[in-house]
């Protein structure tokens, strides 16, 4: 994977992937621990974990284009009635 697009992990900062949010426990050149919430802890590769953040990027961003495009337009004020005056008592 090239550098450009590879996720930076620092460790004991928090990530999240499917399982859900994880703690990077340690790197050591091309493979890290990570640690979920309920202890479970894996080692993984740092490539594996940057093609989900990345991935989950576009997901996130692709999403948000969807939801701007299904907002309707802005619609326009409509202007006051206009009324019949008061008939005159004189």
């Amino acid at each position: 994977m090239n550098s450009s697009t590879e996720c930076e992990f620092i460790v004991d900062e928090k990530y999240e992937n499917e399982k859900g949010i994880f703690r990077v426990m340690s790197i050591e050149k091309d493979e890290m621990v990570i640690r979920w919430a309920n202890g479970e802890e894996v080692q993984t590769s740092i490539e594996f974990q940057s093609r989900i953040q990345n991935r989950r990027q576009w997901e996130k961003t692709l999403q948000e284009g969807k939801s701007a495009a299904a907002k309707p337009a802005p619609r326009k004020a409509k202007p006051p009635k206009r009324t019949k005056p008061a008939p005159s008592t004189e």
